[in-house]
């Protein structure tokens, strides 16, 4: 980011170059570009490549360095016209330019809508703009185009500033989304490739953070669409959904896609807020369960407009999808089929002639975060009236401990009716090219084994102090709501008005008579919705599901008390309560008492060791388990 004019020197380290430079966002070829012979002065918003060229040598790869000042910035096509050398027509696509000055002078935006531009990271998207918006060959322009045809060289950049380092990279870029893809839709979602074609290869960088993959082959970056102001000026526009799902699954110690929020400047234009993503794919697993690709499996499904929304691999085949698929439509409620899609024998020990075809606690927990968001579009889809699957990855190393993992993936229809009631069973998935996830969910609830683990699980996730609980669920969406709640302005000048009218060349496109979008009437409106109505009640309202489904047994778990000294004292209004001390079940398979359970008869002194858990027995059944850390009151 610049706040004053400066000069810009260019060199080479190649003795006797010819350095070759353009200002409108083309690559710099040797026969028209200019030669750069002296410093360049920079005052305003520009992006500048750069080629070297010397005998005898191949051309170098492009440099190419965004230079921002957000003065100029605010003030972009404020009447909606392209920028200087800019394209009129998208192709089909709807077009929409600039910075509304219904925001950027309003009393209450402009005094911050700069530092708002500054409140989280920007990154840069340089392309030739015939590759982005030429109607015959632009990805922009013909956004429902697929595949690595449609893909098209680029310089991709983290903006420095003075709390981080940036970097610069070349790639390739797509377009990126499934109905998102439409042409009345102006702000379309994009799909880095860093391949040795462009230059370096590997984004080697902690995009995601010090804790997550330190290099990448891809990455995307997503924006919201089906909630949002760019397609049709949505009310409900949020901008969390999908990332609060992920973050959801992340906390649970399962492996699930990174993602964080960034400014988009493309060819040097404001495009607003994106959200980047980490891709489940097989380098993503190579990053964090080790081998290398040609050990993974992963499945997807094939959607968007035109598209068959079947499944398919993107990376190995689906060989063990299938068999998998196999021994599920035979049926799971005999306990040898259940135990060997998990690699075991009948009595749960390992059995090496067996694949470990599914991650079972795994899925459970993908499963519950799916039902509580109350998800309309994974990994079954409402919209084709839950005949098909969407939204939705697997994936499997071959040669691993676990089977089949699940990642949540675009959530957008997430968090809407509190009352949403996506706990099934639905037909999708009955044939093999509409398997999903969901279908596998319905299939193990045969098993009485997988009955009680779902109850274990879900008790433990949506009781007081789980990770779907009010108190967590709103810890997790306010961090991320107080992260964008500034950078939400810029957005709002940028596209909020796609519900309104703007005038000039925007009503050739006959846009509405509202006024646009803003962070505080609209944005905070529905994340308060979201925190206030919401979460407070959803964790209970799924309970009540997952126990009307017969999923939740009516016996009452165990209670506890911390008494003086360190001892912990259970209740329960019926039947007998036994324990363990060493962090195990105290219910044996086939529903007996495990010779290693103590009986419950007066408070247990604690120590410092293994969690204890319990479990109530009356009649021959069971409750929920009980788990409860020693020196916590959390249960």
């Amino acid at each position: 980011f610049q706040e004053a004019s400066f000069e810009l020197n260019l060199s080479s380290p190649l003795k006797g170059a010819v350095i070759r430079y353009t200002l409108d966002c083309s690559a710099p070829d040797e026969r028209s570009s200019a030669i750069f012979d002296e410093t360049l002065e920079i005052g305003q918003s520009t992006v500048v490549r750069a080629r070297a060229f010397a005998a005898g040598h191949a051309p170098s790869f492009s440099e190419t360095r965004t230079y921002v000042f957000l003065e100029d910035v605010i003030r972009q096509s404020p009447d909606g016209l392209p920028p200087p050398g800019g394209y009129y027509r998208w192709g089909k696509n709807r077009v929409d330019y600039g910075m509304d000055t219904a925001i950027v002078k309003d009393p209450v935006y402009r005094k911050t809508i700069i530092s708002d531009l500054k409140s989280i990271p920007s990154v840069s998207l340089v392309l030739d703009p015939e590759d982005l918006f030429s109607s015959e060959s632009g990805i922009y322009s013909n956004a429902t185009r697929q595949g690595r045809e449609n893909e098209r060289s680029a310089a991709f950049e983290l903006l420095p500033t003075t709390a981080q380092p940036g970097f610069d990279i070349n790639c390739g870029v797509r377009i990126r989304g499934g109905f998102s893809r439409t042409a009345e839709n102006p702000k379309h979602a994009f799909r880095l490739f860093f391949r040795k074609l462009y230059g370096t290869g590997k984004l080697k960088f902690p995009f995601f953070g010090a804790d997550a993959a330190q290099e990448f082959d891809n990455v995307d970056l997503r924006c919201s669409q089906n909630y949002s102001w760019n397609m049709g000026g949505d009310s409900k526009g949020l901008f969390l959904r999908d990332q609060f799902s992920r973050d959801l699954q992340l906390s649970m110690d399962r492996p699930a896609a990174r993602g964080d929020y960034y400014h988009l400047y493309l060819n040097g234009q404001y495009w607003g807020l994106y959200n980047s993503c980490e891709r489940p794919e097989a380098s993503f697993g190579v990053s964090y369960f080790g081998g290398v690709k040609e050990d993974y499996d992963v499945i997807k499904v094939d959607s968007g407009r035109g598209q068959s929304y079947t499944i398919t691999a993107t990376d190995g085949d689906l060989d063990a999808w299938r068999k998998l698929h196999e021994l599920a439509t035979a049926g799971l409620e005999d306990d040898a089929a259940y135990q060997r899609i998990q690699g075991r024998n009948p009595d749960g020990s390992p059995n090496a002639e067996y694949d470990n075809l599914l991650d079972i606690e795994g899925l459970i927990d993908y499963m519950l975060i799916i039902l509580y968001g109350g998800n309309l579009d994974s990994p079954i889809s409402r919209f084709s009236r839950n005949r098909v699957g969407n939204n939705w990855h697997g994936m499997r190393d071959r040669n691993g401990s676990h089977g089949f993992r699940f990642f949540i993936w675009d959530a957008e229809h997430t968090l809407l009716d509190i009352l949403e009631n996506r706990t099934g069973p639905f037909p999708a998935g009955e044939s093999f090219e509409r398997s999903n996830p969901q279908w596998l969910w319905q299939q193990c609830l045969a098993n009485a084994d997988f009955r009680r683990l779902v109850a274990d699980r879900a008790h433990n996730l949506l009781s007081s102090g789980g990770l779907l609980s009010p108190e967590n669920t709103r810890r997790v969406f306010e961090k991320r709501m107080k992260q964008i709640e500034k950078a939400v302005v810029g957005e709002s000048a940028r596209w909020g008005d796609l519900g309104g009218r703007r005038g000039g060349f925007l009503g050739l496109f006959g846009i509405g008579n509202s006024g646009p979008k803003t962070r505080d009437e609209h944005w905070r409106g529905e994340a308060n919705r979201v925190l206030n109505d919401y979460l407070p009640l959803r964790s209970g309202v799924l309970l009540s599901q997952l126990w009307r489904q017969g999923l939740m047994p009516d016996i009452t778990p165990p209670r506890h008390r911390k008494l003086p000294g360190g001892k912990l004292e259970l209740s329960a209004p019926r039947g007998r309560i036994y324990y363990r001390l060493d962090g195990k079940d105290p219910r044996d398979t086939g529903d007996e008492v495990n010779p290693a359970a103590r009986p419950y008869e007066a408070p247990i002194d604690t120590g410092k060791g293994s969690p204890i858990k319990s479990r109530v027995r009356y009649k021959g059944e069971w409750s929920v388990l009980v788990e409860i850390q020693p020196g916590s009151s959390k249960q």
